[in-house]
C-alpha cells in the first residue's frame, strides 16, 4: 500500500514556536552547548575543538576543507580551531605527499585519548536524551531525520537567493 501525498502545506506549522527550523535551532544550540560545556570543563578552549576532534576521531585525517564540509563551522573558525589544537598538541598537521599544497590535520596520541572521553560523554548524553521516547519512536525519529536530511540536501545544498523560496 504506498502512502498518498500530503496536499502542500498542510499541517505545517508556522508560528514562531511551532516553527520546525526554530525549534530544531533551538535544540541544537541547547544541545551544542551542553558538549561545549562539558568539553571547556574537562579540557578548556576551544568550545568547539570537541567537534573537530570528534570529526578526526570519526573520519581520520582530513584538510581543513574536509573538516569544513562536515562542520557548520565557518572555515576561518576552523582555521582558528585547528591552530589552537595543533598548539596543545592535540593534533598534528602534516604536509600531504600526493598534493603538497594540501596540509593534513590528524589527532595526536593525546587527541586520540581526549576523542574517546568525548565520546564517551557525547554518548552517555545522547542516551539520557533519546530515553525519553521508545525504541520504536527512535526508530521512528531516526527515519525522519534520514528523510528531511535528504530533503534538505535537495533544497538547500547550495547557497541559494531568497528568491527561489519566495
Amino acid at each position: 500500500m504506498s502512502k498518498k501525498p500530503e496536499p502542500a502545506g498542510e499541517g505545517i506549522r508556522l508560528d514562531l514556536e511551532q516553527r520546525s527550523f526554530y525549534r530544531f535551532s533551538l535544540l541544537a544550540t541547547q544541545i551544542n552547548r551542553s558538549v561545549a560545556g562539558a568539553y571547556v570543563q574537562k579540557f578548556g578552549r576551544p568550545a568547539n575543538g570537541w567537534k573537530i576532534i570528534t570529526l578526526l576521531g570519526r573520519f581520520g585525517p582530513q584538510t581543513a576543507s574536509q573538516i569544513n564540509a562536515h562542520t557548520t563551522l565557518e572555515m576561518d573558525k576552523v582555521t582558528r580551531i585547528v591552530d589552537s589544537l595543533v598548539e596543545q598538541g592535540i593534533a598534528t598537521r602534516q604536509q600531504d605527499t600526493v598534493d603538497r599544497r594540501r596540509v593534513i590535520v590528524s589527532l595526536s596520541a593525546k587527541g586520540k585519548r581526549i576523542n574517546a572521553q568525548i565520546e564517551g560523554v557525547i554518548g552517555t548524553m545522547e542516551r539520557e536524551f533519546l530515553i525519553a521516547l521508545s525504541l520504536k519512536e527512535r526508530e521512528t525519529l531516526y527515519a525522519l531525520l534520514d528523510q528531511l536530511q535528504a530533503r534538505a540536501n535537495q533544497i538547500f545544498k547550495v547557497k541559494q537567493d531568497w528568491e527561489n523560496f519566495t
